[in-house]
């Protein structure tokens, strides 16, 4: 087996378990995202398992190739499952390549302290993997005389494998992020698809509950009390299609009851994810799309998947109120402060009047020509059971400014 096909297979044996992993998720309607987590996560688990269990006949590219699900760990902020990455990596390296398992503890230290620090520069992922293929190359130089090879294997390893090692590292991380971002993009349309049947379902319940309401308004413009036939007849039509109403009702009340399951959750993770989802469908509608959000985690008592829910909701707000013709501008900002969490969602759509402002929240208010009005209210309703405050800030032609404020907890 050549070096190339032993690069290629490795690679291969990263990537077919993340795939897999994209595609189930894709897929899936129902997974939330503590479940998506625990399967990513038994992906990155799955690649390390396969290197560690196939062998190859170059020992260098299994030394280096076995960091890279760790790599991923990092990139996708996962500390504990780059932990116990870690450590599998470890136990490998001691038992079956025979390297110093101290040494090996130096070098794996090595990466989250370089990550943090380029973290709190800005650097971009780019200049991450390339850091980190980068101290892989110099600890793997320094292995090389523990893994006892000869001269040309010690020149394959100080020039030959680095070299392939960092472009098969980029290409790998590429085709990852290339897959998430089309998951996040395909998920974003089921999500959008999702609120298109519901705002139908929400016109078909308001038809059917017209229907009954206008039947007893005919009979009783025609109701005389004076008159027993009319008693006889009416009353018990008009009370059947009351009961009727009363009863579609009492289904839409149960449609739309919101349910928030709240546990202590890092927003600045769910910030991120949302950012990350929203940027490329953003792009596609050529609107020029800024996110600022905290890097540090911080903590509060929420619903994720409502939380991500309002997010979404109130930036597709402000997609859909910039006008035709005009150049889209979104400026997403969190930051935390002693009131707590402040998101923000600024853009420069056609803005509200001061009468459209204090209505915002009435069920079946809205401007949109094919709107309900219930997006705002099911979103105020999320904030209000996290204790928290959602405020609208707009001028006519200048656009609309939605802050968001979350109390920041340790516990329930």
């Amino acid at each position: 087996m050549t070096i190339i096909e032993s690069l290629l297979i490795n690679s291969i044996f990263i990537l077919f378990p993340l795939f897999s992993y994209f595609l189930f998720v894709t897929g899936e309607r129902q997974l939330n995202k503590r479940t998506c987590d625990i399967l990513f996560d038994m992906a990155l688990f799955t690649s390390l398992y396969i290197i560690f269990k196939i062998d190859m006949p170059y020992v260098q590219v299994e030394a280096m190739f076995v960091t890279i699900p760790l790599l991923i760990a990092y990139l996708k902020d996962k500390k504990i499952t780059a932990l116990i990455l870690s450590f599998c990596i470890v136990l490998e390296y001691t038992y079956s390549l025979g390297i110093n398992p101290y040494f090996t503890i130096i070098e794996l230290l090595t990466y989250p302290l370089f990550i943090i620090f380029l973290r709190r520069k800005d650097k971009s992922d780019f200049a991450i993997i390339s850091t980190f293929v980068i101290i892989k190359s110099i600890f793997n130089f320094l292995e090389l005389d523990n893994l006892m090879l000869d001269s040309f294997e010690i020149i394959e390893g100080i020039f030959i494998f680095p070299l392939a090692f960092y472009f098969m590292t980029h290409i790998i991380c590429y085709l990852m992020n290339a897959s998430e971002r089309t998951m996040n993009l395909h998920m974003t349309m089921k999500e959008l698809e999702h609120q298109k049947q519901l705002r139908d379902s929400l016109f078909k319940i308001t038809h059917e509950i017209k229907n009954p309401i206008a039947v007893c308004k005919g009979y009783l413009d025609m109701f005389d009390p004076d008159n027993k036939n009319h008693v006889k007849r009416y009353i018990p039509i008009i009370k059947q299609e009351l009961e009727r109403t009363l009863t579609l009702l009492t289904d839409f009340m149960m449609l739309t009851k919101v349910n928030v399951e709240r546990k202590r959750m890092d927003a600045s993770v769910l910030l991120q994810d949302t950012c990350e989802m929203l940027y490329f469908m953003l792009k596609q509608n050529k609107i020029e799309f800024s996110c600022s959000v905290i890097d540090e985690e911080v903590y509060i008592i929420g619903d994720y998947d409502r939380l991500k829910q309002v997010v979404v909701n109130v930036i597709k707000n402000a997609v859909e109120a910039i006008p035709e013709g005009r150049k889209g501008i979104i400026k997403f900002n969190a930051k935390a402060t002693a009131k707590g969490l402040v998101i923000s969602v600024s853009d420069n759509g056609v803005g509200m009047g001061k009468d459209i402002l204090l209505k915002m929240g009435e069920p079946f208010y809205t401007t949109k020509k094919n709107g309900t009005g219930l997006g705002v209210k099911f979103s105020k309703e999320i904030i209000d059971a996290h204790e928290g405050t959602i405020e609208y800030k707009s001028k006519i032609n200048l656009g609309t400014t939605v802050v968001i404020t979350l109390p920041l907890k340790k516990s329930l």
